[in-house]
């Protein structure tokens, strides 16, 4: 059976595929990456990166790390081993000394422009395109499945998302999408 999602859902602008499209004789991914997203966790939330690719004027979503307990040192060897070499990485920008530390460590990696309404910049960014997310982005999944608007106290709602919903992957995934899709230039505060 098909797995529904809640009532007042954010994103309802996307599907699953199996994975990257690879073409047929080189067995090269065909969609361009972007770069990636990083949400720092530790203890009580995963570190979370998402790589964004555009392809066929869709956005592609794979999931490329969602774990606790990662001290910067590991993050920034898995982001060294999993991404391509020279993959514009944005971090969130709460974290200067770990984008830093990470920085030295060898990723191209910057803090991510936040701001008054950042939060539905980054969505109605997101709304504009037809969304593809990797079928083993199953934490991304949960999260799209989860992610709803607030509700006031009328059950009407509200013009910004739940803030008790799990929404580390798709903070990652703001933080490079309004670096990567927005038309406005973006004006880095680190590095």
């Amino acid at each position: 059976g098909e797995i529904g999602s809640l009532q007042g859902v954010v994103f309802e602008n996307w599907k699953q595929i199996a994975e990257l499209p690879r073409d047929k004789k080189t067995g090269e991914i065909e969609a361009k990456l972007l770069g990636a997203g990083l949400d720092f966790g530790y203890t009580n939330d995963p570190t979370a990166v998402v790589c964004l690719y555009k392809w066929n004027n869709k956005i592609i979503i794979d999931e490329v790390l969602y774990k606790k307990g990662l001290n910067n040192k590991q993050i920034a060897d898995i982001l060294k081993q999993d991404l391509p070499p020279g993959t514009e990485v944005i971090g969130d920008s709460a974290e200067p000394k770990s984008i830093d530390y990470i920085f030295d460590k060898g990723v191209n990696i910057y803090g991510a422009v936040k701001g008054k309404d950042s939060i539905n910049i980054g969505i109605s960014l997101l709304l504009e395109y037809d969304i593809l997310v990797t079928e083993q982005s199953v934490n991304l999944i949960k999260e799209l499945r989860g992610y709803v608007w607030n509700k006031d106290r009328a059950g009407k709602n509200e013009n910004r998302p739940d803030p008790n919903a799990q929404d580390h992957l798709i903070d990652a995934l703001r933080y490079i999408a309004i670096n990567k899709l927005s038309n406005k230039p973006v004006s880095w505060s680190i590095k």
